[in-house]
């Protein structure tokens, strides 16, 4: 009996160390493609590429992709639009966390996975996947500053072993969608879990009066702006892509109203780029999606395009313009796509609160 089961174990250890290897592999050829897709730009369009499996990407993300390691002395090298002083981004956030801390704020650091890590049949096409129950991380970059950050005291987030395992939803769709680069109202929903389920447990949390939110799922066509930016370069229209929307209002007197983005007496910021603030409009946004987790609004900073340093600049300009701003405030979370750790060209700018 003992004899079967190290032959047992020792099976598994073997297949684990198989599995490991095709993952290695796998990542390789994963960074190889993205570099070999770069230049396959859609012509007429600077940055869209024609991916795999009917998914349309963007030079910025392909320029991610293929980066490999962005921190460190690596940086200099994978962030070269940056100056060198300001090409690695750990310093930085080590820096603003370390400030919040002073005014006793708690920095969520929220970075968001590329579209083609969760949805790598994107690059490489669906065959390397077609026999795997799950879909591996092929994105080693990002856990190595993630992990690089909480060692230094770095309250971060990673989102993507969440998105992969449950990266499509029978009812709520997928986490991305092949019209745009941003995250869909279903994978919004998740991170607000997870930031939801940190929060809840603070101790300041119970004291913050609650307002009563509704949520209701509806079906929209999304025709997004790759989709638009390929007609646009080709003349050929493609078919939207059908969005779970999380339409989520709050309850008042007069019946269910909107809910705005400016709420200047929360005691949570948040501050990042598009994705922060991507379909508010249809009342499906992650501020959206926090209120309804949190019973209360979170107050927005972010800026299109500025997760890396324009958000923060924000910030910064609040607090000299509002001295007593941050009274109150118990969490910045800082939130953008994590292709801004190797296309921000101005590189990460260290700003005193």
């Amino acid at each position: 009996m003992r004899c079967a089961r190290r032959i047992i174990l020792g099976m598994l250890v073997l297949a684990a160390f198989a599995c490991a290897d095709r993952d290695a592999e796998l990542r390789e050829e994963f960074r190889a493609a993205s570099l070999s897709l770069v230049d396959r730009r859609l012509p007429g369009s600077e940055r869209i590429v024609l991916g795999f499996d009917g998914w349309l990407l963007t030079w910025g993300e392909l320029q991610y992709l293929k980066a490999g390691s962005y921190i460190g002395d690596a940086a200099l090298q994978t962030n070269r639009n940056a100056p060198p002083e300001y090409a690695d981004p750990v310093p930085v956030i080590v820096d603003f966390h370390r400030q919040l801390q002073a005014h006793g704020i708690e920095l969520f650091f929220v970075p968001i996975p590329v579209r083609s890590t969760i949805y790598p049949e994107s690059v490489l096409g669906p065959e390397p996947f077609a026999q795997r129950e799950t879909i591996p991380n092929l994105d080693l970059s990002l856990q190595e500053l993630l992990s690089a950050v909480r060692e230094r005291g770095v309250k971060a987030f990673d989102l993507t072993p969440t998105f992969l395992s449950q990266r499509e939803h029978p009812k709520r769709g997928s986490v991305y969608v092949r019209s745009d680069t941003h995250w869909t109202p279903y994978g919004i929903t998740m991170a607000a879990r997870i930031l939801a389920a940190e929060i809840k447990e603070m101790p300041w949390f119970e004291a913050v009066p609650k307002q009563k939110y509704r949520q209701r799922w509806t079906t929209k066509m999304h025709n997004g702006h790759l989709y638009r930016d390929y007609e646009k370069a080709s003349g050929t229209v493609l078919e939207p892509d059908p969005v779970q929307m999380r339409r989520i209002t709050f309850e008042t007197q007069n019946g269910p109203e909107k809910l705005g983005l400016h709420h200047p007496q929360s005691p949570v910021i948040m501050i990042g780029d598009s994705n922060t603030i991507h379909w508010s409009r249809s009342r499906s946004g992650l501020p959206h999606s926090l209120a309804f987790e949190f019973g209360f609004p979170v107050d927005v900073l972010s800026i299109p395009g500025g997760g890396a340093n324009q958000s923060r600049l924000n910030l910064v300009r609040k607090i000299q313009s509002e001295p007593e701003y941050l009274e109150g405030k118990h969490v910045v979370i800082w939130c953008f796509s994590a292709r801004a750790f190797t296309n921000t060209r101005e590189g990460w700018i260290p700003m005193p609160l």
